[in-house]
């Protein structure tokens, strides 16, 4: 696992998700600030080698899961595909 990568990412995903025009309205979750939550925790998780932090993010970067439809309706979907890929290398899911 690259701990690194992985920081730096949720990084970048944590700073989209702070803009302004961030819409979460297709997602299950009611306000930014509580994806942003779920990610803070999932990274304490991770950086502690906990295996169901990194499941749990994982599943929040599948396709059509909230993550994804967070990203399309706030305009950074192909961002948030690079993001999620970079993620699941570092997490060692998919090779590169």
């Amino acid at each position: 696992m690259d701990l690194k990568t992985v920081q730096k990412q949720l990084k970048r995903l944590r700073d989209l998700l702070s803009q302004p025009s961030t819409d979460v309205l297709w997602s299950t979750y009611r306000i930014s600030n509580e994806v942003i939550e779920d990610l803070v925790l999932i990274k304490k998780g991770i950086l502690n080698k906990d295996p169901t932090s990194i499941d749990k993010l994982l599943f929040l970067l599948l396709p059509t899961c909230d993550l994804q439809e967070i990203s399309i309706s706030s305009g950074w979907g192909n961002e948030f595909l690079d993001i999620a890929e970079a993620l699941e290398i570092a997490l060692g899911k998919i090779e590169e």
